[in-house]
């Protein structure tokens, strides 16, 4: 069996974050979900690896396989030329998003794009492509507000009127208008970056090429089944 240079032989060690299903989340036994980490789970069993979940904000959660902490990082995670960091690698990339804004359903009509947000509160999670978007667009006027994690709190935020939009990728959008709160929330400003949104895995430089080819050659030949 190909040797990978794990930090625990034997075991993949995965850092990821709660707040992005259906890409990642933690359920409440505490257990990690998510495409990112059904995909893991099972690259661990072809490999006959246990494998461990631990979590982190999302702030710069790229740098921490650099950092000998986990073996890879997964989350969501585009690789901007900002995020490169000593130690890490890329992965392929694995899925493909745009920005977007999830607002209530009843406001469909009144915030269509960006600009339309003049005055209001927008939502968006610490050290994302969402928080970069959003303070690149927005209204001189518009509030915006850092939060780190709880997706069922800033939906409740903006149910109740507290806030005004959420920024997140499409996917993550989506899975909250149409899966869990249908009727209640829409989304709107559906647009890409200038640069496609390519989400890949953050891979321990010193857990070596094997683990990363092993991987790439994984997402090519499954990334559509998660």
């Amino acid at each position: 069996m190909t040797q990978f240079h794990l930090i625990k032989p034997g075991t993949l060690t995965v850092g990821t974050y709660t707040g992005f299903a259906p890409v990642t989340w933690r359920d409440d036994d505490g257990t990690a979900r998510g495409r990112d980490i059904d995909l893991l789970r099972a690259f661990a069993d072809k490999w006959n690896l246990n494998i461990v979940f631990h979590f982190f904000p999302f702030k710069q959660l790229w740098q921490r396989p650099g950092n000998n902490e986990i073996d890879i990082a997964a989350g969501g995670i585009t690789p901007l030329e900002s995020r490169k960091t000593p130690g890490v690698v890329w992965s392929k990339p694995y899925y493909t998003v745009q920005r977007s804004l999830l607002i209530r359903a009843t406001d469909r009509e009144q915030y269509k794009t960006m600009s339309d947000f003049s005055g209001k509160k927008i939502v968006v999670t610490t050290g994302s492509t969402a928080q970069l978007d959003t303070e690149q667009r927005k209204p001189t006027n518009a509030c915006i507000i850092y939060y780190d994690g709880n997706q069922a709190e800033i939906v409740s935020q903006l149910l109740d009127g507290t806030i005004d939009a959420f920024a997140e990728g499409d996917i993550c959008s989506n899975y909250l208008a149409t899966t869990c709160y249908p009727d209640q929330l829409a989304v709107t400003d559906l647009h890409p970056m200038n640069e496609p949104e390519h989400f890949v895995f953050a891979v321990r430089e010193a857990s070596g090429d094997h683990l990363l080819n092993a991987l790439n050659t994984f997402i090519f030949d499954h990334c559509n089944d998660y």
